[in-house]
């Protein structure tokens, strides 16, 4: 592998082609500006959000790579409360799962699976709900 983020396209494309609720996925310089009160929403934003060192061996080290995925919704119903916005964003996060969950983008990665996420934020226009995925690979350095 000489890329490291050679699964970001590949991430994007399936997000594209498997979550039929979501108009548009973004990559993360979208997310930096999410419009408020504008743009198409249901939206989903990748982030790569790093990459966790694991074991070693000699010259090789077993790295976790890192991908947050943001889900973003604006549904006013029951504002207050949000039932609006869980409502609209539970089938979306399901889909993210179903579409990342066990994929692999390319043979030198391992499979995505889902780790431990970051809350959710809520604003008087929008409400944002995350899920994160890692991939294993190892490196060979010199």
């Amino acid at each position: 592998m000489t890329d490291l983020l050679a699964a970001e396209p590949l991430i994007l494309d399936r997000l594209r082609d498997r979550v039929a609720l979501a108009r548009q996925v973004h990559g993360a310089r979208t997310f930096k500006a999410i419009p408020a009160r504008t743009g198409a929403m249901p939206a989903l934003y990748l982030i790569a959000d790093g990459f966790q060192p694991l074991m070693r061996a000699g010259c090789e080290q077993a790295v976790e790579q890192v991908w947050l995925v943001v889900v973003a919704v604006r549904n006013l119903h029951d504002a207050e409360g949000g039932q609006g916005e869980r409502r609209e964003a539970g089938p979306l996060l399901f889909q993210v799962c179903q579409a990342l969950i066990g994929w692999q983008p390319v043979p030198e990665l391992g499979a995505m699976h889902l780790i431990a996420s970051p809350g959710s934020v809520f604003s008087d226009e929008q409400a944002l709900f995350s899920l994160r995925f890692a991939m294993r690979f190892v490196l060979c350095g010199v």
